[in-house]
C-alpha cells in the first residue's frame, strides 16, 4: 500500500497502525480527532506546519516497516 497526500487520516490509520506513531511524533492527535475522517495527510500536514511530502515519506517508511 503506498500512501498518499490525499487519502484521509483515517484511511491511513486503518490502512496501517504503524503510521500512528509518525502523527504523534508531529503532534497531530489524529486518533480522536473527528476531523482526520474528512481531513487528507495534506490538509493534516498544513494545519499543523509540517510539509506535505515529509509527513507522506515518513508515512510509507513506517507502514513498510510495520508489514
Amino acid at each position: 500500500m503506498k500512501i498518499t497526500e490525499q487519502m484521509t487520516i483515517l484511511e491511513v490509520l486503518k490502512a496501517a497502525p504503524g503510521t500512528r506513531k509518525v502523527f504523534e511524533r508531529h503532534r497531530m492527535r489524529c486518533r480522536g480527532c473527528q476531523g482526520a475522517a474528512a481531513e487528507t495527510v495534506a490538509a493534516g500536514a498544513w494545519n499543523h506546519g509540517i510539509d506535505p511530502k515529509t509527513l507522506v515519506r515518513e508515512l510509507n517508511d513506517a507502514a513498510k516497516t510495520a508489514d
